[in-house]
């Protein structure tokens, strides 16, 4: 399990020798690590369709708002909103919405009622560090290290690297995690097909 201290270390062996005991230490590289932190959290959760970060909402017509001409309908994004994932008017996602338009804090379309999957800086969601995966954390620590790499290291050559780094990390995640994802999301086997067909046709018999 990811903890914001194990992440702070990771950044710091890349950065050189460190010590660090815990997070109440006030020292130079804490206070850069922890200066750095909301901004990268922010940044890696805008890099991504994370999936410990996305939540499903339904949302109702913001009557406040004036709908974009040739739409009947404006939504308010969630305050947590970071990146959309898929809309549809159907609960269930079953087919996607076509024709809207994303604009600033607004979605315009024309059904009364929109579902939304996004990722979410919420606590409960993306910036819950009990539910990042490693390879999540590791881009992170990646990250806090190249964006730290100066005040703390003073080597150009070295906060290059850390970029690199970074990406190849960030990559695997996202790799890793849309593995994930399908899994969640594999088709039911011949077997399973071939029962709920049978009860697909009992239940017509009765």
């Amino acid at each position: 399990m990811a903890d914001r201290l194990s992440i702070y270390r990771g950044a710091l062996r890349l950065l050189g020798p460190s010590n660090l005991a815990s997070l109440t230490e006030d020292i130079p590289d804490k206070r850069a690590l922890d200066a750095a932190w909301q901004d990268s959290v922010t940044s890696m959760l805008e890099r991504g369709m994370w999936n410990f970060a996305i939540r499903t909402v339904e949302l109702s017509v913001d009557e406040n708002v004036e709908p974009l001409f040739g739409f009947k309908h404006a939504f308010s994004k969630p305050s947590d909103w970071v990146r959309t994932v898929s809309i549809s008017e159907y609960a269930d996602f079953h087919e996607g919405l076509r024709r809207f338009e994303d604009e600033t804090q607004y979605w315009h379309c024309d059904p009364e009622k929109l579902y939304v999957r996004y990722v979410s800086n919420d606590e409960a969601y993306g910036r819950n560090i009990g539910a990042w995966r490693q390879h999540f954390a590791d881009a992170l620590s990646a990250y806090l290290a190249f964006q730290c790499g100066l005040p703390i290291s003073a080597d150009k050559g070295n906060r290059n690297d850390l970029y690199q780094l970074f990406k190849e990390l960030l990559a695997d995640a996202k790799t890793k995690d849309a593995v994930d994802e399908r899994v969640r999301d594999k088709p039911p086997g011949r077997l399973t097909r071939s029962r709920n067909a049978g009860n697909h046709r009992d239940r017509y018999r009765g």
